[in-house]
C-alpha cells in the first residue's frame, strides 16, 4: 500500500513500512504512524520528524481519499 501527493518542491508519499506508515520526501523516510490517517496528519501539521518536511511551507491534503494511490492500489 502507498500513497503520495505532488507539491511544488517534490512528493511527498506515505509507504507501509511492516506494521508502521512512513512518510517519505525527497529520499529521506520516517515511519511511526499506524494508520494512514494518522500520517495524513503530521504531513499536514508538518509535525513528521523529517527536518525538510517539517520546515516547509508546502501544503498536503489532511483528507487520505485526496491522496493519490500507488503501486498494488491502482
Amino acid at each position: 500500500m502507498a500513497f503520495e501527493y505532488p507539491t511544488r518542491t517534490g512528493v511527498v508519499r506515505l509507504l507501509k513500512a511492516g506494521c508502521r506508515w512512513g512518510i517519505e520526501f525527497n529520499g529521506r523516510r520516517h515511519a511511526q504512524w499506524t494508520s494512514p490517517d494518522a500520517a495524513v496528519m503530521a504531513a499536514f501539521h508538518h509535525r513528521t520528524g523529517l527536518a525538510e518536511w517539517d520546515g516547509a511551507q508546502l501544503v498536503v491534503s489532511d483528507d487520505l481519499l485526496r491522496w493519490r494511490p500507488i503501486g498494488d492500489n491502482l
